[in-house]
Formats: structure tokens, C-alpha cells, sequence
């Protein structure tokens, strides 16, 4: 039997941040402020919370859990706590109108086949010199199982209610996969809305409505975004990463970052316990 249902799997394209398996420590209390990313979690023993909106969330021991973009939270620790996990993004899906359908974290249910790919992605991500094309394949296909899981759980309603956002996105995703694979290159809006094939005014209106901020907000929020996983990933240098994400120079770089990540980009470097073989660079670190 042949069957092809409509799934929120044909609008998921998802594009990884970062993944590790960490103790937790200091520097996961004084988390980020990139707020554009999903969150797959799990811990390996209790003693990691979040605090959000007066509420508490326990990260459960042994259990996958989700952290949706767009939630503001404050993390806590008490005891030991290894914490394997995958920051990625669904290029498409704005960040308000997720977190408007998933306003909080969600502990998913156990499912064997992804929870068995999830325990032997850990041990490989643990011993791995380098995120090479094959693990990163099974690492985003550990995303797509943990957002399938999600859909099974969420009500008929909500289903419905990422289903049209997502669907509303659809004519965008080339200029949005354009604005990833050039983030280095000048964006204005002229040349994207060329790549849209509408005019420039049209094309604002439209890129306004879908994803809740102008072109050159978002356009801001990529560049930053991937300065910070070259920040933690890699070794070159902070200058190297400013042209590489499309910032004009060094100085407009760190006032940008510091105002959306909360600490300049050498604190937020050293902060971060990350093996920096895993993507290679450049040569620096300041």
C-alpha cells in the first residue's frame, strides 16, 4: 500500500546551528540570547531547569525535550548534568508566530527508533574530531524525527495553525535560502526582492506580513546568528568573522552582537566550552 499524506515534514527545512555533549557549567546558567533557534535536549541526570514567565521547566533525565525559539528563559543547575544537544533553525517559520503555537517547552515521548539514533548520536557527536557530511546528515535527520514527534503530539488545531504558517512561507524560501548561502555579500532589498521576481515595495510588504520584520531586520539577525556559531565553532578570527558574515568591520560587528546577544563576541567565544576542531578555521581567537 502507497500512501502520501500531508505532513508539516514537506515545509520543514531545517538548517543546524550546533550540537555537542557537554557538562553543563557556568556557561550554560548565562545561555544566549539567539532566540531564532529550536532546542533539542537531553540531559542524562536531573538537575538542569528553566525559568520562564513565573514558570519552571526540569529538563527530565533520559527524556529528548524541545525548547521552541522566541522563549525567554533563565537557566539553572544543581548538580552534575551532561547534556547532549542540537540547536538548529526552520529556515521560514518566524520566530513570534512559533512561539505563539509553542509558548513553552515540550518533554516528547518516547519513541524507540529515534530515541536508539538519539543514544548513538550522542556517543559519536562525544568522540567526533569534526562534524563531517554523514553525521551532520544523521544529526539533522534526529531534528526531523524530534519536530515528527512533536506533530504527532500537538492537537488538530495547533497542527492546523503551524501548517498555514508555514504554507504562507512557501514563496519566500528561495530568497530566504538565498540570503543564507550570500550572508557575506551586500543584501539590500532592491536584490532581494529581484530574486523574488516583485518589485521592491511589494516585496517588503510581503516579506513584512510573512515573517513579522523587515528584510534588513532579518537579514541583521542571520548575520548574527552565524557569527555566533563561527564564534564557538571555529578559530578564526573576530575581524576574519565580521567580513565572513557581511558586517562592514569589526567595531560595527561587536556593537550589533552585543546588543542582540546580550556580551561582545570574545566574551561570548570564551564562554563557550566547544571544541573548535569540529568546523576547522582560521588561525585567531580574539
Amino acid at each position: 500500500m502507497h500512501v502520501l499524506l500531508p505532513s508539516l515534514s514537506d515545509s520543514l527545512h531545517i538548517r543546524l546551528f550546533s550540537t555537542g555533549n557537554l557538562a553543563l557549567g557556568d556557561w550554560w546558567i548565562d545561555t544566549d540570547h539567539i532566540r531564532s533557534m529550536w532546542r533539542l535536549c537531553r540531559a542524562d541526570a536531573e538537575g538542569a531547569w528553566l525559568e520562564y514567565d513565573s514558570n519552571t521547566y526540569a529538563l527530565p533525565a533520559g527524556r529528548f525535550a524541545l525548547v521552541p525559539p522566541g522563549l525567554r528563559f533563565k537557566a539553572h543547575l544543581n548538580g552534575p548534568v551532561r547534556l547532549f544537544y542540537i540547536h538548529f533553525e526552520v529556515i521560514g517559520w518566524p520566530t513570534s508566530a512559533v512561539h505563539s503555537v509553542f509558548p513553552e517547552p515540550v518533554t516528547l515521548q518516547d519513541d524507540p527508533f529515534r530515541d536508539a539514533l538519539g543514544e548513538a548520536l550522542s556517543k559519536e557527536v562525544e568522540e567526533a574530531d569534526h562534524l563531517g557530511p554523514a553525521l551532520s546528515c544523521r544529526v539533522k535527520s534526529l531534528a526531523h524525527l524530534a519536530m515528527a514527534t512533536l506533530e504527532d503530539d500537538l492537537p488538530s488545531e495547533k497542527v492546523a495553525m503551524v501548517r498555514h504558517v508555514a504554507d504562507g512561507q512557501l514563496d519566500l524560501l528561495e530568497v530566504l535560502q538565498f540570503i543564507d548561502r550570500n550572508i557575506h555579500e551586500p543584501l539590500d532589498n532592491a536584490r532581494l526582492a529581484e530574486i523574488a521576481h516583485s518589485s521592491e515595495s511589494c516585496f517588503i510588504r510581503r516579506f513584512r506580513e510573512a515573517m513579522g520584520q523587515t528584510p534588513a531586520r532579518y537579514v541583521q539577525n542571520r548575520r548574527v546568528a552565524r557569527a555566533a556559531e563561527l564564534l564557538v565553532c571555529t578559530n578564526y578570527s573576530v575581524d576574519e568573522i565580521a567580513q565572513r558574515c557581511g558586517f562592514a568591520n569589526r567595531f560595527y560587528f561587536s556593537r550589533v552582537f552585543s546588543e542582540r546577544v546580550g556580551r561582545p563576541p570574545v566574551r561570548y567565544r570564551n564562554e563557550r566550552p566547544v571544541d573548535r576542531r569540529a568546523v576547522g578555521g582560521g588561525n585567531g581567537s580574539n
